[in-house]
C-alpha cells in the first residue's frame, strides 16, 4: 500500500482519507490534526519517493524542500517584493 501512496496524495487528500490511511498502518489518527497526519504519512512512505513526489514545475528546489508554512511565507514575501517593485517602476 505504502508504495502507491506519494507525497502529493497525502498533501491533496481529505481529512477523512488521511485518517483511513493512518489507521490501515495501525495508527489511531483520533487527536491527529491534518498536518500531524500529513507528516506521519511522509514519513512512513520515506525520503525518497516523498523528494521526487513534491518536486513542481517552476517551483525552486531549495523551496520545494521547505514546510508548507514556510513555502507560504516565502511566496507571501515573493508577492510583496515584486508589488514594491512594480511600485517603484511605475
Amino acid at each position: 500500500m505504502a508504495t502507491s501512496l506519494t507525497a502529493r496524495d497525502i498533501l491533496t487528500m481529505t481529512s477523512e482519507g488521511l485518517r483511513k490511511y493512518v489507521s490501515n498502518f495501525g495508527q489511531d489518527p483520533k487527536n491527529m490534526t491534518k498536518t500531524d497526519m500529513q507528516t506521519w504519512l511522509l514519513e512512513k512512505v520515506g525520503s525518497s519517493e516523498t523528494e521526487s513526489a513534491v518536486e513542481i514545475p517552476g517551483m525552486p528546489l531549495f523551496v520545494s524542500k521547505l514546510t508548507p508554512e514556510m513555502q507560504l511565507q516565502y511566496y507571501l514575501k515573493k508577492e510583496e517584493q515584486e508589488k514594491k517593485n512594480s511600485n517603484s517602476l511605475s
